[in-house]
């Protein structure tokens, strides 16, 4: 079978004002991200948290369906978020958008700026 494009959807987001990074630790964060994948039917592989001596936390989740992946900068109460997800076995879009808005929620930033980008 041969896919054409789009086969999912890749969305990049900046988070500013994002006072809650100052607070945030891994297994919190560990906590909702496991949770939310798990409500929108996405399958997680594998995990990698890291907490940055000083403040900050970087997270990879490796998904059957491709990735999520954050990082902060509490110094500058910013963090990057990017969750792509694949077409493969059913159209991902919506799991994918239900995760970043809950995510965006649940870190409450003062601005966001997205991109979307359909591959």
């Amino acid at each position: 079978m041969t896919m054409t494009p789009p086969v999912g959807i890749h969305i990049l987001s900046s988070l500013y004002s994002c006072e809650k990074v100052n607070s945030l630790d891994k297994k919190a964060l560990s906590e909702k991200i496991t949770q939310l994948l798990h409500d929108n039917q996405l399958t997680q592989l594998g995990e990698f948290y890291h907490e940055f001596e000083g403040g900050g936390v970087t997270a990879l989740i490796a998904l059957a369906e491709s990735h999520l992946a954050l990082h902060t900068w509490p110094e500058l109460s910013y963090l990057t978020l990017e969750i792509y997800v694949c077409n493969y076995s059913r159209d991902n879009s919506v799991a994918a958008e239900q995760v970043h808005a809950a995510l965006v929620a649940f870190l409450e930033p003062g601005r966001v700026e997205t991109h979307r980008i359909h591959r």
